[in-house]
């Protein structure tokens, strides 16, 4: 084990629990090492915002007082299919990647979809990530379908 990694001495130290606005730097922190620079404030305020919608659903990873995970997922309805759960987001701390937080994040996700009477979970990744790819693929995803992201910035209207 290098200086960068740390581990984890019990896998019951790591509690798993659903996020609260107070875990936004830790959070935003986390975005960055991914390569998603997120503001602490705006981050908050977002989280502050999806914590009040029932189909979404936020859970963090904490280990000695830290934020070292988590994962976002939210429910999807569309005329054309069948409901979805779609995580939107999973981050681990690169220093604890390959110790099962990031499985456990996922098994919990899981069970929420479950719970919501949702019959699917799915995710989407950029496909140059090979270690997502990877880690998504030993949890039992499979490729459904490869497209591209198109984004037009739209002005607000004021109000």
């Amino acid at each position: 084990m290098t200086q960068s990694e740390a581990s984890i001495t019990n896998s019951g130290d790591v509690i798993y629990r659903k996020a609260v606005v107070p875990d936004a730097p830790g959070m935003a922190r986390l975005s960055a090492q991914l390569g998603y620079p997120a503001d602490e404030n705006g981050l908050a305020e977002r989280l502050q915002y999806i914590l009040t919608l029932p189909d979404h659903v936020i859970l963090t990873a904490e280990y000695e007082g830290e934020v070292i995970g988590w994962i976002h997922a939210h429910a999807r309805c569309s005329l054309e299919s069948e409901p979805f759960a779609e995580i939107a987001g999973l981050i681990v701390d690169r220093k604890f990647r390959g110790q099962g937080v990031g499985r456990t994040l996922v098994k919990r996700c899981g069970e929420w979809t479950s719970s919501a009477a949702i019959g699917r979970l799915r995710v989407r990744m950029n496909v140059n990530r090979q270690d997502a790819v990877s880690f998504y693929e030993q949890m039992g995803f499979e490729p459904v379908k490869t497209q591209r992201v198109f984004d037009k910035s739209i002005r607000p209207r004021l109000k």
